[in-house]
């Protein structure tokens, strides 16, 4: 049976020393357990018993040390064009390097992983920009967005066009501050989940307690139930009880992309 688009374009990623997992078609979910390939990289022979076992499945790159890479991810539904542009006036432009077109109107900008230590996944390092560093995951051409477009490398600027550049100072900068910046410290939470807060602040607290939550593991039916309860008895007033739970789904969304899954 011949090998399909998302097969060879695998097998061309891996022969460049990046390591790949194969995703649900049309979706941004890996068909595998993609842990283990985020310090290894898959043998041409996994790879294949992959694509012959999931003939539609496309195919993500992982980012990190393991692939030597990482990725800025813009997205222009919430500003990721405009923040770009605002960081390439104020500092430089980026330079030339690999660079997707997503089928959903965002970019994915390969860049060289500036080694150790590691570089964090980064949701939000300005409006609509994120980072995929070190046990990220991001789709790669020929994959197919959740739109039904194709993901494409950027004419003249595919993996055989150009070789990742090295990540700018001023954004590598951008990065190590993200990642110096304090959590808050223990009493901050006590007095939050003791005290309560007044209308005005009921949503960013709520969200603020469910990222910390979903940060030390406690799982998104205990998170919920737990700020439903502090809701109805520490926010004056409480929130309708659906507000709480839409607000705690959306942090758990973005704390799935901040470890790293997929764009």
């Amino acid at each position: 049976m011949p090998s399909s688009a998302a097969e060879d374009a695998a097998l061309a990623y891996a022969a460049r020393g990046w390591s790949v997992v194969p995703i649900a078609a049309g979706t941004k979910r890996p068909q595998t357990k993609w842990e283990p390939y985020q310090s290894a990289r898959p043998t041409a022979n996994e790879i294949r018993r992959w694509f012959a076992k999931w003939r539609d499945a496309g195919v993500a790159i992982v980012t990190g040390q393991v692939s030597g890479l990482i990725a800025l991810d813009v997205d222009p539904r919430h500003g990721g064009a405009k923040s770009l542009a605002d960081l390439e006036r104020r500092y430089g432009p980026l330079p030339e390097s690999p660079e997707v077109e997503t089928g959903g109107g965002g970019r994915h900008i390969y860049l060289q992983h500036p080694g150790p230590p590691p570089i964090r996944n980064r949701v939000g390092l300005a409006p609509g920009l994120d980072i995929r560093g070190d046990a990220g995951l991001i789709i790669a051409p020929p994959s197919i967005h959740p739109s039904g477009q194709a993901y494409r490398w950027r004419p003249g600027h595919g993996p055989a066009d150009l070789a990742p550049a090295a990540v700018p100072a001023w954004l590598l900068a951008l990065l190590e501050a993200s990642a110096a910046h304090p959590g808050h410290p223990v009493s901050h939470w006590r007095a939050l989940v003791t005290q309560g807060v007044g209308e005005g602040e009921r949503n960013a607290t709520i969200a603020s307690l469910a990222g910390h939550l979903f940060w030390h593991g406690v799982d998104l039916e205990v998170v919920r139930q737990l700020l439903l309860a502090w809701n109805a008895t520490r926010c004056q007033p409480p929130l309708d009880p659906d507000e709480v739970s839409r607000t705690v789904d959306s942090i758990r969304r973005t704390h799935d992309r901040q470890r790293g899954g997929p764009d």
